[in-house]
């Protein structure tokens, strides 16, 4: 059965899911890009106990390389910290860094289209927040 562009939603979401978990429990913080800021650990660099083997901070977001997977992702304030968050480039990026596991998502226009359906469906959505975002969401999350 081939995954749905929902699937690899799933898989982005809990891939940056992992990346923070593994942040907060090494390092004992509770927002890891204040833990950054804080230089509690470095902009870039490896966690390969942790099965992260390259990783950096930037902006407001996180790469994270795993040995089977590449995720980049950003926070949103709602004001509370999220990571669920994504976009039709960032999902595209996530594609083609796991292209053998998503190889019938090759083609950008076909991604473009399932992600354009899934908002007009209506489940997925860009909140208005007060800090703005660029991100989409679950609905149902929201």
């Amino acid at each position: 059965m081939n995954p749905a562009l929902i699937d690899i939603i799933r898989d982005y979401q809990e891939s940056a899911d992992k990346a923070v978990h593994i942040f907060r429990t090494k390092y004992q913080v509770d927002d890891i890009l204040e833990g950054w800021h804080n230089r509690i650990y470095e902009q870039t660099g490896k966690l390969p106990e942790e099965g992260i083997n390259f990783y950096a901070f930037h902006g407001i977001g996180l790469a994270a390389h795993f040995a089977d997977k590449i995720v980049d992702f950003d926070f949103a304030y709602f004001p509370e910290q999220r990571h669920d968050g994504f976009d039709l480039w960032r999902l595209v990026g996530f594609i083609e860094n796991n292209e053998n596991k998503y190889a019938e998502y090759k083609d950008k226009v076909k991604v473009e289209k399932e992600f354009n359906e899934l908002i007009t469906k209506g489940i997925i959505e860009k909140p208005i927040l007060e800090n703005s975002t660029n991100l989409y969401f679950f609905k149902d999350t929201l």
